[in-house]
């Protein structure tokens, strides 16, 4: 296959694989603490094939996706049970296998054993990476994380922070997962907001302007690769004349 084809070939596949992950983006424009994913593009010459008898090849890919964890708008929702992180920060919960995830949704809600629990029904940890137990009383929840009932402290939710949060992948259930080699620390200023909810980071109008350029680039690559294959036909044409 010529490089020029090539080339064109893997600009219709790299295109598929940016509407994929745009879909996704619109897809949960209203999703509860989403984070918008963008794809990470890799530029590969082929030296390998670099030799007197044949060409180098150059393409692009999708190598993968980055995850965009900016600030999502804060929502109030009214629901003592709920929470939103304004600025930087993770929950931390603790999954039905006993796998510590993170978390920026904060629709969280109570069991019957009067825990914290998100809706999938993964535990919200405090320092002690115990599950966090509500009195049954009214309690508030402070910007600190600190739980307040009858004037009084009876727990703490804390949030984490990472060193590089390029490290972490999504998880089920709207969860994040990080390696076992990330380095993540207890926030020393955590804040967040009881009754409010963060929302989707996802700017409709841009993935919207995005998938219509993503669109054009893909029509103009498959007109390529068409052409190409026309080319290609009428070589053999010719090169079968005799």
């Amino acid at each position: 296959m010529g490089s020029g084809k090539y080339g064109a070939l893997t600009g219709v596949i790299t295109r598929m694989q940016m509407l994929d992950n745009i879909n996704s983006n619109l897809a949960n424009a209203n999703t509860t603490g989403y984070k918008k994913g963008v794809s990470v593009f890799e530029a590969k010459f082929s030296e390998a094939l670099a030799t007197r008898g044949k060409q180098a090849t150059n393409f692009t890919t999708v190598s993968g996706e980055a995850i965009d964890f900016s600030q999502g708008q804060l929502n109030q929702s009214g629901n003592p049970m709920h929470l939103a992180i304004n600025g930087e920060g993770f929950f931390r919960v603790q999954q039905q296998n006993g796998e510590f995830v993170y978390a920026r949704r904060g629709n969280f809600d109570r069991n019957v054993n009067g825990e914290m629990v998100t809706s999938a029904g993964f535990q919200l940890l405090d320092n002690g990476d115990s599950p966090i137990k509500l009195p049954l009383k009214e309690f508030t929840i402070l910007n600190d994380g600190s739980i307040i009932s009858d004037n009084q402290r009876v727990g703490s939710i804390p949030l984490y922070n990472f060193e590089d949060t390029n490290l972490l992948k999504r998880g089920n259930d709207g969860v994040f997962v990080a390696p076992a080699d990330a380095v993540v620390s207890q926030s020393t200023k955590p804040s967040m907001l009881q009754g409010f909810l963060e929302g989707s980071n996802v700017n409709v109008m841009q993935e919207t302007a995005r998938m219509v350029n993503t669109m054009r680039v893909f029509e103009s690559a498959q007109k390529a690769l068409t052409a190409y294959d026309n080319m290609d036909s009428k070589l053999a044409e010719l090169g079968g004349i005799q």
